[in-house]
């Protein structure tokens, strides 16, 4: 044989070999693999995505992420995540892979950690696992979400995604003193905690933008934190405890009421509930689930509330005289504290126990006279009042956690309509509208705000606020002549122009599904009509509401 043809065969023997040896250890069998010598945690190694390439991963054992089984809004969220994905995942999330998703991000809330942390630790997981909590050891004896190896704890630590998340968070955390790793790429600490080869160092950032997509989508669709407010006005919408949104306008003739009949689904006929004509209206949960309706018109106020969580309705009892405009929140205790205006200013009243009974009317101490009112709940739970008349524009807030009230202060001109929400890191913004379009102002710390910035929209608009599944604050517009709306292009971000949204009504209003996607409810003298969110960045046509409900003028 000569020389050429014998390197020829030994060539393909060492490949076959070779072949042979990584077939031997890939579907080597768990006892077997712990046979193999075990690296030390500083040891560089390869990590086990050098297996898992695919967004898939192998057919690996898994395990739940959450004992009951991923959730119908996990689902729902999957699907609307996939389209907007860019890397690894993109086509590929399932209600399986959210829920390990979800069970990592409650796990970095549940830290006090924010949603950077969630998106390092999603990161990691989607390069590391494809989101699969296996069970079964293919790379020495890495397990979980995060494929560790045994010194980072027992099988049932590393399985349990709690544990095993904040395993990887106290690495970081010693990795990164002081909370450094909020100014370090994602990419980089990832690789620094998990360490695997130079050459995979890249895998992680590569995988950030979506993952923080993620995580920010789970995070602002996990409850904690204050009971943000529904908005007042001739229509309002709030969920009831099992997920279905209730919706009511207010006719010449009274209130009209229809609900969901299902979460996420659709409604029901709409029903004549009687109450206050022509009345400003404002829904609050209450701390134990009900949720409590409040019609103002300019001769009377009165109130219902379910009779139980997620129940039927109560008769109307009387609640107070007639006033101008109406709003309602949550203090940080559930109490529902409700707030008024007439002529001689802004008085309130609120509950004296949480779903409990209620206090007398009192002044707030002055306040505009016939003001249009907004509330919002800072992020320790102080309420918020905004005050908006045809000359001036004031606020007042809580001094303390469910304490007493400031005296109101100065926080603008006049104009015709004002809305608040809050930005996924909890700063308050307000918008306000008059003749000249739309104008916002947002919170620069806990006490201290930016100046009015014009947005451009549209003049003396109505107003409505509320977050997309990504935490993105999303507004909305309506006057006489057209609908438009405006967004965050990220959560805390600058908001993208204004855009049509349809034709003009005379009211408009904002629900979130239990699945987290946004539902508009407009007015107009035929009725009340409604379009919602089927992505992100999609939305249904307008259409009835199933009916067309009261003219509301």
């Amino acid at each position: 044989m000569s020389r050429i043809g014998s390197c020829r065969v030994f060539t393909r023997l060492a490949v076959m070999a070779g072949l042979w040896a990584l077939v031997i250890a890939m579907t080597h069998s768990p006892a077997s693999a712990g046979q193999r010598p075990v690296p030390d945690p500083g040891d560089r190694r390869a990590g086990v995505s050098r297996y898992f390439g695919g967004p898939q991963g192998f057919a690996i054992p898994t395990v739940p992420c959450d004992p009951a089984g991923p959730s119908a809004s996990d689902g729902v969220m999957a699907d609307q995540l996939n389209p907007q994905l860019h890397a690894k995942m993109a086509g590929y999330l399932n209600a399986y892979k959210m829920s390990c998703a979800r069970a990592v991000t409650q796990a970095v809330k549940d830290r006090g950690l924010n949603p950077r942390a969630a998106a390092i630790a999603i990161a990691t997981i989607i390069v590391e696992s494809s989101m699969n909590n296996y069970a079964q050891a293919v790379d020495y004896t890495s397990l979980g979400l995060f494929q560790q190896q045994d010194w980072w704890g027992t099988r049932e630590e590393r399985l349990n995604p709690a544990h095993a998340t904040n395993a990887f968070l106290d690495a970081m955390e010693q990795q990164y003193p002081g909370g450094s790793w909020n100014n370090e790429a994602i990419g980089e600490v990832c690789w620094h905690v998990q360490r695997p080869r130079e050459d995979l160092r890249g895998l992680y950032a590569i995988e950030a933008d979506d993952a923080t997509l993620i995580a920010n989508a789970l995070w602002s669709g996990m409850s904690g934190g204050p009971r943000h407010p529904y908005a007042s006005g001739r229509v309002v919408s709030g969920r009831s405890a099992d997920g279905r949104l209730e919706a009511f306008a207010a006719g010449a003739d009274g209130v009209y009421h229809s609900w969901q009949t299902a979460v996420n689904g659709d409604w029901s006929q709409w029903r004549f509930a009687g109450g206050p004509r022509n009345a400003q209206l404002a829904v609050a949960a209450n701390a134990d689930g009900r949720l409590e309706l409040f019609a103002l018109s300019d001769s009377t106020f009165d109130h219902m509330w379910q009779t139980a969580p997620s129940a039927g309705w109560s008769t109307w009892e009387n609640f107070g005289g007639g006033g101008h405009r109406l709003a309602a929140g949550n203090n940080a205790d559930g109490r529902i504290e409700v707030f008024a205006s007439n002529t001689n200013g802004v008085f309130h009243r609120w509950q004296t126990a949480p779903s409990g009974g209620w206090a007398g009317w009192e002044g707030t101490g002055g306040g505009p006279a016939d003001a249009r009112l907004a509330v919002e709940n800072a992020p320790d739970g102080r309420l918020e009042v905004f005050a908006l008349s045809d000359a001036t524009f004031e606020h007042l807030y809580q001094t303390g956690v469910n304490g007493g009230w400031s005296a109101w202060e100065n926080f603008g001109g006049g104009g015709h309509a004002v809305t608040a929400g809050h930005n996924q890191d909890g700063r308050l913004e307000v918008f306000a509208s008059n003749a000249n379009g739309i104008f916002h102002r947002w919170q620069t710390s806990p006490t201290a705000w930016s100046e009015w910035t014009g947005t451009g929209g549209i003049s003396n608009a109505e107003l409505t606020t509320s977050r997309s599944v990504d935490g993105r604050v999303e507004v909305f517009a309506i006057n006489a002549g057209a609908a438009k709306h405006a967004w965050q292009t990220g959560p805390n971000a600058a908001y993208s122009p204004w855009e049509d949204f349809g034709g003009g009504g005379t009211a408009v209003s904002a629900g979130n599904n239990a699945d987290g996607r946004i539902e508009i409810f407009g007015t107009s003298h035929a009725g009340v009509y409604h379009r919602w969110q089927t992505g992100f960045t999609t939305w249904s046509e307008w259409g009835w509401l199933n009916g067309s409900g009261p003219a509301v003028n």
